[in-house]
């Protein structure tokens, strides 16, 4: 089959969200292009693999290809596959803790797109940067940083931009406590991802949405957005963001016990879903989801009455915190920890 074909049809199974089948197309690809001595397609490559393993979450594999993408980019003086490729890698830093580290990179990548004037360049750096300070628990900035990203992309008419961008603002408002907000934004980019049939995109959202009913709380609504998502992921083989989705369920299963008048000391279904999320969380080395699961576990044992090993596992959670300098989960465990918020404390 000819390399333009194989390039078309990776490229559908990645738009319409089946990333595995993506990757072994353009592991195809990447062969020929080495076979025939094709830099500039070997670099394409390098970076669509990094791109599509780092969104299953294989972080150490995505950030072997962009690191080969960036020295191959430098070579040919490809300086936009140069961006694309720190790009990539800021957001891998990012998903395995190291944000600050993330943060320096992809504004390298930034003034790369502006001395090209790349608008699209640029405004995906300040997505990807959003992100970061939104993993990093600094809310004010990232909510500052997406709205100057959706002003680019608006102007671009890039839909699928708007919709992650859109999802950007539901999630930091949200932890903002702005609740209605985040709903209404994360609706919005449902909406978007729904008529250009984008799967990853639909689920995210969806997620997006039953966190936002929660903390309404209005379980119910919640439980249906989570399981929609859920669905999704499965069928795409997601593992990365459906860990969150497991994550949440396991809250809303807890708060579900705990107003429960039978069987309140029975968290089994949210011990369930913990224990999925974890096995995810560390097998993409993602310690921020680690914490969360750490949160919960310790919650689990508060409310049933262990609580001296319920504290014991909130000051884990708290002193992993400050390893990587999360502050909004430091904030959540410092609450916990000191008995301040009420148990079951419904965790943004």
């Amino acid at each position: 089959m000819r390399i333009e074909k194989l390039i078309e049809r990776a490229e559908k199974f990645r738009s319409n969200g089946f990333f595995r089948k993506s990757i072994a197309l353009w592991n195809r690809i990447y062969k020929k292009a080495i076979k025939g001595k094709s830099p500039q397609l070997t670099l394409d490559c390098l970076i669509v693999l990094g791109d599509l393993n780092r969104i299953l979450g294989n972080f150490e594999k995505s950030i072997q290809l962009y690191k080969e993408a960036i020295e191959l980019a430098e070579a040919l003086e490809e300086e936009t596959s140069l961006a694309d490729s720190l790009s990539g890698l800021a957001l891998c830093y990012k998903a395995t803790g190291q944000w600050k580290e993330g943060l320096k990179i992809i504004k390298k990548a930034r003034k790369i797109y502006e001395f090209h004037r790349d608008k699209r360049g640029i405004a995906f750096t300040l997505w990807a940067e959003g992100t970061i300070w939104r993993f990093g628990g600094r809310i004010k900035k990232s909510l500052k940083i997406f709205k100057e990203a959706l002003a680019i992309f608006r102007k671009l008419k890039d839909k699928s931009a708007v919709g992650y961008t859109y999802c950007g603002l539901g999630g930091s408002s949200r932890v903002n406590g702005d609740f209605l907000i985040s709903l209404k934004f994360y609706k919005k980019a449902n909406q978007i991802f729904n008529e250009t049939g984008d799967k990853f995109g639909s689920a995210y959202s969806y997620c997006g949405i039953g966190n936002a009913y929660r903390m309404l709380d209005d379980i119910k609504e919640a439980e249906k957005n989570f399981k929609k998502a859920i669905k999704i992921y499965e069928e795409i083989g997601d593992i990365v963001s459906s860990s969150y989705t497991l994550w949440s369920m396991a809250m809303l299963e807890i708060l579900k016990t705990y107003r429960s008048k039978k069987n309140k000391k029975d968290y089994t279904n949210a011990i369930k879903y913990i224990h999925k999320a974890e096995k995810n969380f560390k097998k993409c080395n993602d310690p921020r989801g680690l914490i969360y699961c750490i949160l919960l576990r310790g919650m689990i044992n508060y409310l049933k009455g262990k609580r001296s090993i319920g504290k014991k596992i909130f000051k884990k959670a708290y002193e992993k915190t400050k390893t990587f300098d999360f502050a909004l989960e430091k904030k959540y465990a410092e609450k916990l920890l000191n008995g301040k918020k009420l148990i079951p404390y419904n965790i943004p």
